[in-house]
């Protein structure tokens, strides 16, 4: 999508591959568009050397969101950018742009398309667990306790939309299999319904100083109720590969068990802060079956790690994309 941003004198039209800027009626300068949803200070790295060894026409990176120290880099590399909010940095001697956000964060409207939601959604998140395998439809439903109809009509749909390959077996044609045609286009399409999707949560006050003092608590509660949960968000991904410290704790928990865990954890409702633990009450079950078990503690499976951060923004990227690249997606 096309758009136009103003500075006054200063014009900066930003088009599918091309961004113009003008000055007066001149056009001092073009660029080439360099477009990603979420920036990371690992991808503008990535894209600074990139953009380096080049050199031909200057670039404009355009993203949706950003961490404050991929945006730091780009301006330390005087590579032009420009983001949803409005904020914008224009670097083109001797034209020098720097203006600060100034329009509302974007938020994914769309609703969550069928494949990713709820019990569906089982689908996309064992077939990204498992990349290398190619399962039947009634082995698919038999693992994900789903029926086949379910289990027919979420692939029919994912293949539809170029994420999966049903593919005949060789030795019996009566058997489809299926595969994962682009792990990174799944888990993006999966992002992209998470982010839409409204889910209940609280955040709780259960006497922590910090991340590190709130899981404590939570391991000796979790010994006592012997209820399912899992450490998501940063919490989970620092349990796993350490890259940024959490600040505070996500918890997923099921529905019916919120009012006993906050016995257990003897908490009291509270603003969100170091030490303090969100509750996030799980639309499937299905989740708790895929824990991993790390320090004592049962953390979420890397699709849910991935998705939490990724949607947390800012230091949690970092994160995201450590997993990302640890699991091959």
């Amino acid at each position: 999508m096309d758009m136009q941003v103003s500075t006054g004198p200063v014009e900066l039209d930003i088009g599918a591959r091309r961004a113009v800027l003008r000055l007066d009626g001149y056009v001092p300068q073009r660029f080439d568009v360099r477009r990603v949803d979420v920036l990371s200070s690992s991808g503008a790295e990535a894209m600074a050397l990139e953009i380096d060894a080049r050199r031909e026409r200057p670039s404009l990176v355009v993203f949706e969101r950003s961490s404050p120290d991929a945006r730091a880099l780009l301006r330390e590399r005087r590579i032009s950018y420009a983001a949803a909010n409005g904020e914008l940095f224009v670097f083109a001697p001797p034209v020098y742009v720097e203006r600060p956000a100034t329009l509302p964060a974007v938020r994914v409207s769309a609703a969550p398309s069928a494949p990713f939601a709820a019990r569906g959604s089982r689908l996309a998140r064992w077939m990204l667990l498992h990349q290398d395998e190619r399962p039947s439809f009634r082995e698919l439903a038999r693992t994900l306790h789903l029926s086949e109809a379910l289990v027919s009509r979420v692939v029919r749909t994912l293949a539809d939309d170029g994420l999966l390959v049903v593919e005949h077996d060789p030795g019996d044609a009566r058997v489809r299999r299926v595969s994962l045609r682009d792990a990174g286009a799944m888990l993006d399409a999966f992002e992209r319904s998470a982010a839409a999707r409204r889910l209940r949560r609280v955040s709780w006050d259960i006497g922590a100083h910090d991340a590190a003092g709130a899981i404590e608590l939570l391991r000796e509660a979790a010994r006592q109720t012997e209820l399912p949960y899992a450490v998501g968000g940063l919490a989970g991904a620092s349990l796993v590969q350490s890259v940024v410290e959490p600040a505070d704790v996500t918890l997923w928990i099921g529905r019916e068990d919120l009012d006993s865990w906050a016995q257990a954890l003897l908490a009291s409702p509270a603003r969100t802060g170091p030490g303090r633990i969100t509750a996030q009450l799980a639309s499937d079950p299905y989740m708790f079956s895929l824990v991993d078990r790390r320090q004592r503690i049962s953390v979420a499976d890397p699709v849910q790690l991935y998705l939490d951060c990724r949607l947390s923004g800012e230091r949690a990227l970092e994160a995201a994309d450590a997993i990302r690249t640890e699991m091959g997606w």
